[in-house]
């Protein structure tokens, strides 16, 4: 699985820009078109004061005006011409960004994301590509024209007179000996305030996907304090960062203003000598706007460049980690047999390397078996399924499926070849219609009516208000579990599957719902290789053979009946869930 290059590859934020200047060619073009529209309005200014006001020619004032008003109504055109075509590009090219964003993700390894905020990551994806998008946009639209403008005007009154232009130029010593003090400072707040915003929306987005949780516990006082805690984390960076901005702007603003008035003042004095003309220290005050203007600009945006600044580094913190899957197989058939096998397979989480999940596991699963896994909390079981899926990688060993070697398939191919049914399956805030099509895109409406049917699932779809077209809401909050496990098996009856995995898929069920579940489960497992990680041991007394797990070792395989006559293990964890024991984690991760 090879990722294609992007612009994203430059290391800083400028490096983007100029790595995707050519998009915005013919929209900068248009907004430079303004400045050369607007740059001829001082030397109007200076005829209309010097020749007709002096002769008290109307017709002279009027001709000017004409002019005058001719550029602007160019200016006028440009830049509503320009705009457009600048956003519609910087829109895009964010587009490109989110998608670019997105796309990383299905790359990156679960060993990276299970430590991950999902607000951090959406931090990341919306308000930082935002930031960029900001930034992007007013520096093409409104820095550079007004850039190009000033030097032009520059150019013009330097012509007029050099000694007041020299004057005009002490604007740069200004702003250099600003930058040298502050923009230090300047990058260090934006940086604090990145991250405070990241744990801010972390924090946020993880309790309030939680609220069921946190209400059904009465702990909103103890959420609320960590919220607050984060919020006041943020506000505090956040006056941190405006202290040091209203520094760096109140700094420069009286030093420009201070060579405002020497301009004036000191063209006042040349025309009353005699040196310059009226005409002409009109058109230096109308122009010192002008080249001001890319100052102040330059200076307002500071903060705004270096929180995009900020909020690029983020992107290119996930756009450039090294923590992504190792797979680049290309292999592919027509459909998988389903013959799986475990190779002395071993693998421990990277956050905890001394401890080893899978320890030298063999195991073989011929074509049609149906597998069941079992074993006490954190033994392996969900691990196995996951290092199947190629969520994650054995750190040792490896794994044949259909006699090739894991890593030599395509895993994108091979994930759709297999379909895994969980204990609380996950839908999307779409219709029933939609959750059930994710497995099969191009499905027709009678496909996912007969898998509808063959789940226990169209009765009471159609007994909902607008049937498969009923919104579920997200995460399928508006129905109940039992409903959602229907949809989920729906979904994975239409794919088809060679090879079948159910988490528990009947677990904290009322009779009535597990019973229309476990009937639509076996008319999904026919003819196909079942893998059961099983929670209730009740429910795998028809499963050919029984894994039992301890510690990441197979300590014992059988049927149910062989198992439980052996008086081992198995029929130890058997007698511990009958009592009520919790040998046996019904929310096992592992």
């Amino acid at each position: 699985m090879s990722i294609p290059t992007s612009p994203l590859e430059q290391k800083s934020l400028i490096g983007y820009l100029w790595a995707t200047r050519s998009r915005f060619r013919s929209g900068l073009f248009l907004v430079l078109l303004r400045s050369a529209a607007s740059a001829p309005i001082p030397i109007l200014i200076q005829r209309i004061v010097d020749k007709p006001l002096q002769d008290k020619n109307i017709d002279g004032v009027l001709y000017y005006s004409g002019w005058f008003v001719a550029c602007l109504a160019l200016h006028y055109l440009f830049s509503v011409w320009g705009a457009k075509l600048l956003a519609k590009m910087t829109s895009q090219l964010m587009v490109e960004m989110r998608s670019r964003i997105f796309y990383r993700l299905q790359f990156l390894s679960f060993s990276y994301l299970d430590g991950q905020k999902t607000g951090r990551l959406l931090s990341k994806y919306a308000f930082d590509t935002q930031k960029v998008e900001a930034l992007v946009y007013n520096v093409l639209n409104q820095l550079l024209p007004n850039l190009a403008l000033g030097i032009g005007i520059l150019i013009i009154l330097a012509w007029m007179n050099w000694f007041l232009m020299l004057v005009l130029v002490l604007a740069i010593p200004v702003y250099a000996t600003a930058k040298f003090f502050f923009f230090r400072n300047i990058k260090i707040a934006n940086n604090v305030n990145r991250l405070a915003q990241e744990k801010l929306t972390g924090t946020a987005s993880e309790y309030i996907s939680a609220l069921r949780l946190v209400r059904s516990f009465g702990e909103e006082d103890q959420v609320e304090r960590e919220l607050d805690r984060s919020s006041e984390s943020f506000a505090t960076s956040r006056v941190s960062q405006s202290y040091v901005n209203a520094l760096f702007g109140t700094y420069v603003h009286v030093g420009m203003q201070f060579l405002t008035l020497i301009v004036i003042a000191g063209g006042s004095i040349m025309a009353i000598k005699g040196h310059i003309s009226i005409g002409t220290l009109f058109a230096f005050m109308a122009g010192f706007g002008y080249i001001l203007n890319p100052v102040h600009m330059f200076i307002g945006m500071s903060e705004q460049y270096f929180n995009a600044q900020e909020g690029y580094n983020s992107i290119k913190e996930l756009i450039d980690s090294t923590y992504v899957e190792q797979w680049h197989g290309t292999r592919r058939e027509d459909r998988l047999r389903g013959d799986i096998v475990y190779e002395n397979v071993s693998y421990f989480y990277p956050s905890a390397p001394d401890k080893q999940v899978i320890k030298n596991l063999d195991l073989t699963i011929r074509p049609g078996e149906h597998i069941a896994f079992v074993g006490p909390s954190g033994s392996g079981k969900s691990t196995l399924a996951n290092l199947l899926l190629g969520l994650y990688a054995p750190t040792g060993g490896r794994i044949l499926i259909d006699g090739v070697p894991q890593s030599e398939w395509h895993m994108r191919w091979i994930r759709r070849q297999l379909a895994v049914v969980m204990q609380d399956s996950i839908l999307l805030s779409g219709s029933v219609s939609d959750n059930i099509r994710f497995a099969k895109p191009d499905a027709t409406e009678a496909e996912i009516h007969e898998a509808a049917r063959q789940a226990n699932a169209e009765e009471f779809i159609l007994k909902m208000s607008a049937g498969y077209q009923t919104l579920v809401g997200e995460r399928g909050a508006s129905l109940s579990g039992g409903q959602r496990q229907r949809i989920a098996i729906a979904r994975s009856i239409l794919r088809n599957p060679p090879v079948l995995i159910l988490d528990e898929a009947t677990s904290a069920l009322d009779y009535e719902s597990e019973r229309l579940i476990q009937e639509a489960l076996d008319r999904l497992s026919e003819g196909r290789t079942v893998i059961t990680i099983a929670h209730r041991l009740s429910t795998i007394k028809n499963a050919d053979r029984i894994i039992v797990l301890r510690d990441g070792v197979i300590v014992e395989q059988g049927n149910f009946k062989e198992l439980n006559a052996q008086k081992g293990v198995f029929a130890e964890l058997i007698a511990a869930q009958s009592t009520g024991s919790d040998l046996l984690d019904t929310t096992e991760a592992t």
